[in-house]
């Protein structure tokens, strides 16, 4: 494949002729590109839960995607549409996978601090998978919903009325039952093995 051929003819030979070859160059001209757009959301991916790898596995398609998407009749150069491509992949991914951890709460901050190896990168999806595995040892079934309801769903802090009147329990109620999981989920850090029974 000729590297004179811009970026309009090989967008062209994608899409009337589903051209390899072409693609293959189109990747490769952008992967620099997508990699430091990539780059720039890394700490975001982090912070929301987002699998960087899934992200960044998936350039090639992106690519092709936005061949195929390419419209020249923006008068944009297909550079310029693919940053943007990838730019609202970036932030769809980043809004689709936002979950929140109330950092500021003292108790979730010492569950952090004493699995501080394992979750040093705020790797959300093994702190949420941990805490769960935690809070399946319960005997009420309510910790772990209270849990998800409160920390880990779309909204930062659910309000305790709001959780009581989702299950059907009074607002002390389901403080009562967070404080005594708070104990538990400490009870268990402090146990040799963290997943043994209490």
């Amino acid at each position: 494949m000729s590297m004179i051929q811009n970026d309009e003819i090989l967008v062209k030979n994608i899409k009337e002729k589903n051209d390899e070859d072409s693609l293959r160059e189109l990747i490769n001209r952008h992967a620099g590109l997508c990699f430091n757009i990539y780059k720039k959301y890394n700490n975001a991916f982090m912070s929301s839960g987002v699998c960087v790898d899934d992200v960044v596995n998936s350039k090639d398609y992106m690519v092709y995607k936005s061949a195929i998407s390419y419209d020249e009749t923006k008068n944009c150069k297909f550079s310029t549409w693919l940053y943007n491509q990838i730019r609202y992949q970036c932030l769809n991914s980043i809004n689709e996978n936002h979950k929140y951890i109330a950092l500021d709460n003292k108790d979730l901050n010492f569950i952090i601090e004493k699995r501080g190896l394992e979750f040093k990168n705020n790797n959300f999806h093994e702190f949420k998978d941990y805490i769960f595995e935690l809070l399946e040892n319960m005997q009420d079934e309510r910790a772990k919903q209270i849990f998800k309801m409160r920390y880990f769903e779309d909204k930062k802090n659910v309000s305790w009325a709001k959780i009581g009147k989702k299950l059907n329990i009074s607002t002390q109620t389901a403080i009562n039952i967070h404080n005594k999981t708070i104990d538990f989920l400490k009870n268990k850090l402090k146990s040799k093995n963290c997943f043994d029974k209490i």
